[in-house]
């Protein structure tokens, strides 16, 4: 156990070591800010794309249309069913006349269809069933649940007889939306691994090299009779050093970087822009990246002197 005497000593001789070292010092900060800058643009650009997949599932769901002679309650009734399902998050209700309403309003500047509006006699439009799934890849056994035949006295078909439930219309954009965000959870989880351990293995090689220039001094504490811990603790005070000034770099890295990127991709993300993601979560990326740095500087120290000067 380190007592506080001791660890303010640690503290001391890892601070002095630091400066000491300045060239070494830079070039270890400068290396671990690259790693740090790798592993961070992927969390950062995984989270983006998840964000942006998950707005635009937002906007996908199913209509289920209805005869005009169904009647409202029965048209409720099922609502209710759909909304005790495990499967569902959302079921708005649309009346007919909500579905005229809302088909005005959209076409307010359109003379030629609000006349053509004028001209028929009956409402157009049909009830409907807005639902909306907790998960993409369960539009599908939504839809079989409504052409069960349980409701068929109530849904509205087709001339091929077919239920006018808009899943079959939206099965590619669902389909591909599930697969696209299953796909990019895990690429980004492989490649994190991947750069997590590259990044070790850099930041570990130059570590390596700061406390080969120290072998002499180690030596002479052993000698003297140093613990251990009093060793190891001022290159292990240098990694977090390293970790926190290569976070706080690789922070103001970040910010020109994505304003740029943001800048030149957004009208590729359909609005979406990945400098305002940034600016918005910038908290939570320091925070991330700060984790990522002292990790990264504390295990590489660790490791160097363990087992290349045999401490």
């Amino acid at each position: 156990m380190v007592d506080k005497i001791t660890f303010r000593r640690i503290l001391k001789w890892g601070f002095i070591n630091f400066f000491r070292n300045g060239v070494v010092s830079v070039a270890t900060v400068l290396v671990m800010s690259l790693s740090i800058f790798m592993i961070g643009g992927v969390i950062v650009g995984g989270s983006f794309f998840s964000a942006v997949i998950s707005s635009l599932e937002e906007k996908v769901d199913i209509s289920a249309y209805f005869k005009v002679a169904a009647s409202e309650s029965a048209i409720l009734s099922l609502k209710s069913d759909l909304e005790n399902s495990p499967e569902v998050s959302a079921v708005k209700y649309i009346s007919a006349d909500e579905a005229l309403k809302t088909f005005r309003e959209r076409h307010r500047g359109d003379e030629v269809v609000l006349q053509s509006l004028e001209v028929i006699e009956t409402n157009p439009f049909s009830a409907s069933l807005e639902i909306k799934a907790k998960d993409p890849s369960k539009y599908g056994s939504i839809s079989k649940f409504l052409e069960s035949g349980r409701y068929d006295n109530i849904l509205d078909a087709d001339a091929n007889g077919q239920k006018k439930i808009t899943y079959r219309q939206n099965q590619f954009v669902i389909d591909r939306l599930s697969s696209l965000l299953s796909a990019s959870r895990k690429i980004g989880f492989a490649v994190s691994s991947v750069l997590a351990v590259i990044a070790l293995m850099v930041a570990y090689s130059t570590v390596r090299l700061a406390i080969y220039n120290s072998k002499d001094e180690i030596s002479v504490m052993q000698l003297v009779g140093a613990s251990r811990a009093f060793i190891r603790g001022p290159f292990l005070v240098e990694g977090v050093m390293h970790g926190v000034i290569a976070a706080v770099f690789t922070l103001a890295v970040f910010y020109p970087a994505f304003w740029l990127v943001g800048r030149k991709t957004s009208a590729l993300f359909s609005g979406f822009n990945i400098f305002e993601y940034f600016i918005s979560n910038i908290f939570q990326i320091f925070f991330i990246l700060l984790a990522v740095g002292i990790l990264l500087g504390v295990l590489s120290a660790y490791f160097a002197i363990r087992r290349y000067l045999r401490v």
